[in-house]
């Protein structure tokens, strides 16, 4: 009690807050030339205050920031020194990527409340990068219109910025505002702020400890009104689905509309009509043998931008709004949402969305949110959800699917110098489909340090099974009781000591139960370390320990729980100096389990600056794994009187086999009497067999599995507003199942030689887009899209005596000589967009 009470009441020096006075702009030219006499007259703010790579040093090179205020633009000038200017990166890149070059960057809270703040960069080079930052982290997917310019000099550069009003959140009552600026110099690794950042309360939030700028009292907001109109042509070149190698084309001619209006200086609202997302990067392949949902990042702009208010407590379990549901079975009409936030910090969010084929919309997501916070960094948040699919078409009984789901989540920091924090989250949910209604609550609640060099955290979940969120959320599972700590260590206060820069260790431990019976699930202990060395290669190692006694309760897709194997997993990773301008990086995973499982995935990975204008980045990965233990099927087994045991050409529940398809197993009476002596055999007649005894049981195997994974992206910029980039996957997986076992019981397996079933599968898929960007004018710009898509996967269940080749012994060096030799998906687009503002 002593100790903890010690930590609570443990507090830091509170260091100066730095400030600047913004002078009145007259007649400015962003042109990157910093001459006109506004600029001398204003203030300075200089003297950075190094973060890396020596936190509190003062920075290696001088840098002089200014800030002008006009009628409807925040303006900043910045002048960055250096020793070197010949060595200054000028890399071009993409908007909102640095591609490693020399960039400087302003942030700027209006509500000078230390919460999101927006940020606004640009490299030496002249590209652009934005975002929202928000505690630690900043999201980079919001693009504001706004414009830059940067000069390189005989001594260094300089970037000159004019950020409309319109752009940024305030009232117009603040008289100070909240503002850091931020100089990288990649070559040497140096960030320097000028508002100092304690590295020991970073990962808390970094807004907290901007500076002031005065002299903006006065200033209004604009209201902002703002349409993108485009227009699309594509076509697509598809096999026939009925006509093998015969193809078929498509014409597609499209247009809709992106708008944003201020309702009010802080309230935004964002619309769109029948958006496309053509140029968005494809998914990545895979495969999936686990029982859990694959949940892919969002990338369409429409739905990243903004949306921050929507995000909840639950971001380690799942999340309550999922935005890539909408649209994942129709094309989205359209869909709207409002973003905003009062004086009195109380933020507001709310989306709706209809998706639907042949003009009619079939299913509607709808998402409000209400944030309050209480000082800087706590707050009380409220959600609602909901989805309707009831214009989808007929449905069982005339009902169809609907959901809805309420969440109240809380964050309050407590102690000293709020060194501890307090969250949570606790939803409930309905859930109504045709013959069932679901209703279950969620709660999460943990207690973490989020100060200092020595830290725990700790969490509990009650997750109830009928918690349903999927609809418009994620959840990988429910049904659980999870507590889980965890320690984490920045060795010698995140200062150098030894052959390293900075090194930090995680130590956790977590164990599991279901809610509904209390069965124990096992538990799972793991530890880590990452760091980086002195000459700046950054390196990581791990190990966890899993399935540490209990169940597997969802291997088995409901037919009950198996017993938990014991595994050993771990991995480690180098990368050569992250400065350079060619990095090149490995890793190695392994794992084996009690039963004499094994594996090892070994990776390999290269990013090349090879010039200002041409960047590329390939990595690779393996991964062979023999003999782990995997569920292959549930196996309905049909026993005759006569003491012959049959199983279906396909797998089915046993009610549900058909005579024509039973198979004999090789067993005599004696045997079939061992393999099913203490299985329970399912209720109610078996119609394939008269007077048949049929049993409905889990089917495992050691699956032995190999896959290869490479992906490559180059990038060709010939300027700021002009690139070309390329993305590519290949991606090949083949495997078996063997040594086969019936479950009989969760420890129980009994084997299964005479099974006459093989089970092998293969997966191969090339997908491939290139993107042409051209800016044209701010907020304006003209894709041109290819993309390619060829896949061939095989996953077999055929009776031994009719079996050809396997898949798996073909080797993957064939799996991609057949995928090349498939009919490919093509798909050529042209969309142009037009920004109208005022």
């Amino acid at each position: 009690m002593t100790f903890l009470l010690a930590l609570l009441l443990a507090t830091g020096p509170t260091p100066d807050v730095p400030r600047l006075a913004a002078a009145p702009a007259t007649d400015i030219r962003v042109d990157g030339d910093l001459s006109e006499s506004d600029w001398d007259a204003a203030e300075v703010a200089s003297d950075f205050v190094q973060f890396e790579p020596v936190e509190g040093a003062p920075a290696s090179q001088r840098t002089r920031v200014r800030v002008l205020v006009s009628g409807d633009a925040l303006y900043v000038g910045a002048e960055m020194d250096d020793d070197a200017p010949e060595a200054v990166r000028q890399t071009l890149s993409r908007r909102d990527d640095t591609g490693g070059a020399d960039h400087i960057a302003v942030y700027v809270d209006g509500y000078n409340d230390g919460l999101p703040a927006r940020l606004f960069g640009v490299t030496a080079a002249g590209v652009q990068f934005d975002g929202i930052t928000e505690g630690s982290n900043t999201d980079e997917s919001w693009d504001a219109v706004w414009t830059s310019a940067v000069r390189v000099t005989p001594t260094g550069w300089t970037a000159e910025f004019r950020i409309p009003f319109s752009q940024l959140r305030f009232t117009g009552d603040e008289t100070t505002w909240g503002i850091n600026f931020l100089r990288v110099i990649p070559r040497t690794g140096e960030e320097a702020y000028w508002s100092p950042i304690p590295r020991e309360q970073a990962d808390s939030g970094i807004v907290q400890f901007f500076g002031d700028l005065d002299g903006i009292a006065g200033v209004r907001p604009r209201r902002l009104i703002q349409a993108v109109p485009y227009t699309l042509a594509g076509a697509r070149r598809y096999e026939n689905p009925g006509v093998p190698g015969d193809p078929v084309y498509d014409d597609r001619f499209d247009a809709g509309a992106d708008v944003k209006v201020g309702i009010t200086p802080s309230v935004i609202l964002d619309a769109t009509v029948n958006p496309d997302f053509g140029q968005v990067e494809a998914d990545p392949a895979e495969l999936n043998l686990s029982t859990f949902e694959t949940f892919f990042e969002e990338r369409r702009p429409f739905f990243l931008e903004g949306t921050q208010i929507f995000d909840d407590g639950f971001s380690r379990d799942g999340a309550l709004v999922y935005t890539r549901r909408i649209g994942a079975h129709a094309p989205i009409f359209a869909a709207s949402k409002v973003t905003g936030r009062t004086s009195g910090g109380l933020s507001f969010g709310a989306l709706a969305a209809a998706s639907g084929r042949d003009e009619t919309p079939g299913e509607w997501y709808g998402v409000a949110r209400v944030k309050q916070e209480l000082g800087s960094q706590n707050y009380v948040g409220l959600t609602a959800t909901g989805y309707d699919e009831t214009g989808a078409g007929p449905c069982a009984g005339g009902v169809c699917r609907q959901s809805a789901v309420g969440a109240v989540d809380w964050q309050y920091r407590v102690g000293r110098n709020e060194a501890f924090q307090a969250e949570g989250v606790l939803a409930g949910s309905v859930r109504r489909e045709p013959g069932e209604t679901a209703r279950g609550l969620a709660l999460y609640a943990g207690f973490d340090q989020v100060k200092g060099f020595q830290r725990l955290a700790s969490g509990f979940r009650v997750f109830m099974p009928g918690f349903r969120n999927n609809d418009v959320g994620r959840f990988r599972e429910t049904d659980l009781v999870r507590a889980n700590g965890a320690y984490i260590t920045d060795w010698n206060s995140a200062r150098p000591f030894g052959p390293f820069r900075r090194l930090t260790s995680f130590f956790s431990g977590t164990t599991t139960w279901t809610y509904s019976d209390r069965t124990f699930r096992g538990g799972e202990v793991s530890a880590s370390a990452s760091g980086q060395l002195r000459g700046f290669q950054d390196i990581s190692l791990s190990a966890s320990l899993n399935g540490i006694g209990g169940n597997d309760v969802r291997e088995t897709r409901g037919l009950g729980p198996v017993v938990n194997i014991l595994q050993l997993s771990g991995s480690a990773g180098a990368s050569t100096d992250t400065r350079r301008q060619f990095v090149a990086s490995a890793d190695l995973g392994y794992r084996f389990d009690e039963e004499g499982g094994h594996g090892v995935s070994p990776g390999l990975g290269v990013e090349w600056a090879v010039s200002d204008r041409f960047q590329f980045e390939v990595s690779g990965e393996m991964e062979v794994a023999r003999g782990f233990r995997a569920w292959a099927a549930n196996e309905g087994l049909v026993r005759a009187p006569t003491g012959e045991l049959f199983v279906g050409a396909e797998a089915a529940a046993p009610a549900d086999l058909l005579a024509d398809d039973l198979v004999a197993l090789d067993l005599g009476p004696a045997a079939v009497d061992g393999l099913l002596a203490g299985a329970v055999p399912v209720d109610g007649p078996v119609p394939a067999l008269a007077d048949g005894v049929g049993y409905y049981l889990p089917l495992f195997g050691a699956r032995d599995y190999t896959s290869a994974d490479v992906l490559a992206r180059a990038n060709v910029i010939l300027r700021p507003t002009l690139s070309f980039q390329f993305y590519g996957q290949l991606f090949a997986a083949r495997g078996r199942y063997r040594d086969f076992q019936l479950l009989t019981a969760p420890d129980d397996f009994r084997p299964l030689d005479a099974y006459p079933k093989r089970r092998d599968f293969s997966v191969a898929s090339f997908r491939t887009n290139a993107v042409m960007r051209w800016e044209y004018r701010p907020g304006s710009a003209l894709f041109v899209v290819w993309q390619r898509a060829v896949g061939d996967d095989l996953f077999e269940e055929v009776l031994l005596n009719e079996a050809g080749d396997s898949p798996f012994d073909r080797g993957t060096p064939a799996l991609v000589d057949d995928l090349f030799a498939t009919f490919a998906d093509d798909v050529v687009l042209v969309k142009l967009s037009y920004l109208l503002s005022r």
